[in-house]
């Protein structure tokens, strides 16, 4: 559950090593063997391990040890250093090793590689700190070119272990190993696209603290925040949702129906032209000045289809005590209110992000933790940052990371889709964080639901809004007596 920084593993592993007097040889012993059996799960005859020059190293050169004690007929290591040049629990790793009669090789520019069933990705690991160029950037482009199968130690190396960034040469994994906890540059993009499957590992680390990790939003953590029904209840018990309806009837329609279906007891539609052709179970409010329009209403939405004429808005932002989401043309209010009141969700794209911290889109890409967490403290707002593992950032530094969404979700109007399942939630008397983790976790299901029945190509955002309703029901509908 725990995603942990580089320098967090580094710290849990002093910590280890000093208060449960556990040497760092024994806990690259288990790393090692834990690789090892990894690895024999594709039942190779050969396999060639890739060693670097510090403790990730040291781990390949264990693991080897074990492959040939369990039987693999044809172990190698291919070595960036002589063995001599190590130096601490990575040398006496390797010197193990050799003396098992493991054979090596130390890889120069323009060298060929043992060819294998399997590699052994142990060059770097979480130990990436410039971009990965020179022999080593060829050592790894010369694996990813013949691999048929890579697992790699830790963290794929070039791949930044905190922040899944990428500068330069890098290993793609179909497997990686993670000592104690998952490294949170694999759980993010770019990192998470070349990290294949993530299997974490027991091997005698100290547990994390909870307050100081980033962690993945789990079925558990929604089932928990997701409201509980009784029947004993009606619609004013889920609250009233208001949702802003500017020029393009569309987007705040597929809001309204988002929030809806995530539970909300009543959705209003408010605005000074009220669309024709919403939902029957939508209560229509038309006005010319927004200010009153949703005094009664627990949350609201603004954003959705607003379109260029946003400026009477801004009152209903400022005024708003209650919890709110900003999303799409609505985020643009934030370079006229740079502060909300109340409690707020904002739910922008890469591209929106950038605008608001007047960033490049690329610099937000390249950065998508530091942006998302940068952009919540200096809004004082929930922030989701939406995208390939979209990110929740608190204020307060929490950063979670969703594991649901796929590319069915790359169509108009799914934004839009998010934005009111957050405030459904909000208006039930969710907190706005827990609001926003579980409704991210709940439309990227609900989009992977649709895509399978219908195809990630031909999904349409309407598609996503039926499948809220089997999300929920599979997985986090309660017992609506459970309450009671």
């Amino acid at each position: 559950m725990y995603l942990v920084t580089s320098e967090q593993m580094q710290a849990l592993d002093r910590r280890t090593i000093t208060t449960r007097r556990i040497p760092g040889i024994l806990l690259m012993e288990h790393a090692g063997k834990q690789v090892a059996e990894v690895v024999m799960k594709q039942h190779p005859k050969r396999v060639t391990v890739l060693c670097g020059k510090g403790n990730n190293g040291g781990d390949g050169w264990i693991a080897a040890r074990w492959l040939r004690h369990f039987g693999v007929p044809f172990v190698h290591v291919v070595t960036t250093v002589e063995p001599n040049a190590l130096s601490g629990d990575a040398k006496q790793a390797a010197d193990m090793a050799l003396a098992a009669d493991v054979p090596y090789e130390v890889y120069v520019s323009g060298g060929s590689i043992p060819p294998a069933d399997v590699y052994v990705d142990a060059l770097l690991g979480t130990g990436v700190t410039r971009p990965v160029t020179g022999v080593l950037a060829e050592l790894m482009e010369r694996v990813n070119a013949v691999s048929p199968w890579t697992v790699a130690v830790d963290v794929p190396s070039g791949v930044d272990a905190s922040t899944g960034r990428v500068d330069g040469a890098a290993v793609r994994a179909h497997v990686t190993v993670a000592m104690g906890y998952q490294k949170l540059g694999t759980a993010v993009t770019p990192g998470c696209l070349l990290a294949g499957a993530v299997e974490v590992v027991d091997i005698g680390i100290e547990p994390a603290d909870a307050n100081m990790c980033a962690a993945w939003v789990t079925p558990d953590a929604v089932r928990i925040a997701f409201p509980r029904r009784s029947s004993d209840t009606h619609k004013g018990t889920y609250g009233r949702v208001g949702i802003a309806v500017g020029s393009m009837h569309g987007a705040a329609i597929l809001a309204g129906l988002g929030a809806a279906r995530a539970g909300a007891g009543l959705v209003i539609l408010g605005g000074s032209d009220i669309p024709n052709g919403a939902p029957y179970e939508f209560v229509l409010r038309k006005a010319t000045s927004p200010t009153a329009l949703f005094d009664d209403c627990d949350s609201i939405v603004v954003g959705p289809g607003l379109g260029p004429d946003r400026s009477d808005w801004q009152s209903v932002m400022t005024s708003h005590k209650g919890p709110g989401v900003l999303d799409a043309d609505g985020l643009a209010l934030m370079q006229d209110v740079p502060r909300l009141n109340g409690d707020w969700v904002l739910t922008p794209h890469p591209k929106e992000c950038g605008r608001l911290l007047q960033w490049s889109t690329a610099e937000v890409q390249a950065n998508r933790i530091r942006a998302a967490q940068t952009l919540a403290e200096q809004t004082k707002a929930v922030v989701v940052l939406k995208g390939y593992r979209s990110l929740v950032a608190h204020p307060d530094g929490r950063l979670r990371v969703v594991p649901t969404g796929d590319a069915s979700l790359a169509t108009a109007g799914t934004g839009d889709v998010l934005a009111g399942v957050i405030g459904g939630l909000q208006a039930q008397g969710v907190p706005s964080f827990d609001a926003a983790c579980a409704g991210a976790y709940i439309h990227g299901l609900a989009g992977e639901l649709a895509g399978q029945h219908l195809g990630r190509a031909s999904t349409m955002a309407t598609d996503v809004v039926e499948n809220i309703s089997r999300a929920i029901s599979l997985h986090f509908d309660a017992d609506p007596e459970e309450s009671l």
